[in-house]
């Protein structure tokens, strides 16, 4: 366990360096445990304040499809990238991608203390402070994600940033040549 908590000690304070350790040595079973971590603790907070407002009855489903969820997403997010990756000429595996990331989640958990914080401000502070803190750690583990990529892949920061745009671009431009197919068959119509 000693060496789960150094590695998540580098993840903070060293991530560059600590990414690429992670998937060189492809620490899965480790960054599964974080995934978990940073699913459950942010969940089990959200059941405490649905507990309190006596609306806990319907965390259940909730809770398992964030848990699901998060597994999904981390395990889909790095096989595309992956193939992305390799379509831009990187030297990693998906393995060590799949680790790197799971480490990347690890900034979720500080969304409890942070929202904890911001109980405790003025009522008009509170969204404002909680909006600010969940860009802020949406930030942070982007810049996890783009340090994963680099340091598995051996990529610039551009090609990173080309990996992770290139799944949102590519459905953004079907979405609008789809859009654009129908206006062009709907002008086609008789009567129109």
């Amino acid at each position: 366990m000693g060496v789960l908590f150094e590695t998540l000690y580098d993840v903070l304070f060293q991530p560059r360096a600590a990414m690429r350790q992670i998937a060189a040595e492809k620490k899965v079973g480790q960054a599964l445990i974080v995934v978990l971590l940073s699913s459950i603790i942010p969940i089990w907070a959200v059941y405490f304040g649905l507990k309190t407002a006596g609306m806990h009855h319907a965390f259940g489903i909730i809770g398992i499809l964030q848990i699901v969820g998060s597994l999904a997403v981390w395990v889909m997010g790095a096989a595309l990238w992956h193939i992305i990756a390799e379509l831009l000429n990187g030297k990693g595996t998906a393995v060590g991608l799949l680790s790197a990331l799971g480490f990347a989640h690890l900034p979720r958990v500080f969304i409890v203390p942070l929202w904890v914080i911001a109980a405790l401000l003025p009522a008009g502070a509170q969204a404002l402070f909680m909006g600010i803190t969940g860009v802020a750690i949406a930030g942070w583990v982007l810049y996890l994600d783009l340090a994963a990529l680099q340091e598995t892949y051996e990529i610039s920061a551009v090609k990173a940033v080309l990996v992770i745009m290139a799944p949102p671009l590519v459905i953004f431009a079907a979405v609008l040549a789809i859009m654009v197919f129908m206006g062009t068959a709907l002008l086609k119509l008789p009567g129109v």
